[in-house]
């Protein structure tokens, strides 16, 4: 590894703490209500994520354009954001990817009637 991957790696993860640090500031003038500790470990993923993130980088080639900061930035500052909205909606995913592959494997539709559906249900009572 030479210098210039080193400076890339150190440089890249900067940048992404710079976000994680900024994602830290914003948390607490909004009073949420994080312990200090979260904050840290916020921290702390940010410093990982955005070595791994610089190393895979330097290793693509892509330190040196302009969007790999930018990416790096925001990977610091909304890495939390992306995780809560990855973890809210993966069971989905999860769910109408077995759907499909049931139905178009063996031709059953396994979906359930939603209440909405059974509730516009046009007969006289």
């Amino acid at each position: 590894m030479n210098l210039d991957s080193i400076k890339a790696l150190l440089i890249g993860t900067a940048i992404a703490f710079s976000g994680g640090l900024l994602r830290v500031l914003v948390s607490i003038q909004n009073k949420e209500k994080k312990q200090p500790w979260e904050h840290l470990v916020t921290l702390a993923i940010v410093v990982i994520v955005g070595f791994t993130m610089s190393y895979l980088m330097n290793r693509a080639e892509l330190h040196d354009k302009w969007y790999s900061t930018g990416v790096l930035f925001v990977l610091g500052y909304g890495y939390d954001k992306f995780l809560k909205m990855i973890t809210n909606s993966l069971p989905n995913w999860i769910e109408k990817a077995v759907n499909l592959f049931i139905e178009t494997r063996y031709g059953v539709n396994t979906e359930r009637p939603s209440d909405k559906e059974e509730k516009t249900d046009d007969r006289p009572q």
